[in-house]
């Protein structure tokens, strides 16, 4: 059964991309009208894998929410909460790899509503990147970033990359860190969607200003407190 469901519901995720995509096409001309398809298409997402997998979530600390220009730093397990960032902040723009501006319709809107970056460039991407969070923050985005680079498995959290010291460093800005357990429900690499409730929590900011080694230590220790979201609170 739950994998008859996760498969409805990848074909779900397809045919509401692929409509949604192609219908507001327009959209993609005005960077805040695009900002708002994606709202509506990560929420719809959201509703669908609550009615089709029986997987919803809980959001714990919104207070810590920033509502302008931020960082915000989140534990990475799969690929629910890159859709559940977009539906909780007012103006999230993702750092993403490059490659996924590959995938049709998808790719359109990522290059528009999101930060490509090639992996592979070393420290032509760190450059890249530095600039594209000083723009965002000053347009009053919600920068998002994966410090760990790439998915990990529940209850674990990998080695931090650099390039969010060099984002942090660069725009002067607060890092908000976010911390959940989508891994625990939303399995990697199978895809299997089990039913039950994903704890996604929002901590208190660390502030700008702080040296690279003191902002990195205290990230780490921000990611790996409940770093699967503290799922007993």
């Amino acid at each position: 059964m739950v994998a008859a469901r996760s498969l409805l519901f990848s074909l779900y995720v397809g045919l509401v991309t692929g409509v949604m995509g192609m219908l507001f096409l327009p959209a993609l001309i005005d960077r805040r009208a695009a900002r708002t398809i994606t709202l509506l298409w990560a929420r719809t997402i959201l509703a669908g894998l609550a009615a089709i997998c029986g997987l919803r979530f809980r959001c714990l600390g919104a207070e810590n929410i920033p509502t302008s220009g931020a960082i915000v730093a989140a534990n990475h397990q799969s690929m629910w909460e890159t859709i559940a960032l977009i539906a909780l902040l007012r103006r999230p723009a993702m750092v993403l790899k490059k490659e996924l501006l590959r995938v049709p319709v998808y790719g359109w809107w990522a290059a528009r509503t999101g930060v490509p970056i090639d992996r592979s460039a070393g420290a032509k991407a760190i450059r890249l990147l530095r600039k594209e969070t000083v723009l965002h923050i000053a347009r009053g985005d919600q920068i998002v970033v994966f410090p760990e680079g790439t998915r990990g498995p529940p209850g674990a959290l990998g080695p931090l990359q650099p390039g969010v010291a060099a984002m942090y460093l660069a725009a002067d800005a607060p890092v908000t860190p976010v911390v959940h357990n989508s891994g625990d429900f939303w399995r990697h690499p199978s895809d299997m969607k089990t039913p039950g409730i994903i704890t996604i929590r929002f901590l208190p900011a660390i502030p700008s200003g702080l040296p690279r080694r003191q902002f990195m230590a205290a990230l780490e220790a921000a990611l790996r407190q409940d770093a699967v979201a503290g799922a007993s609170s």
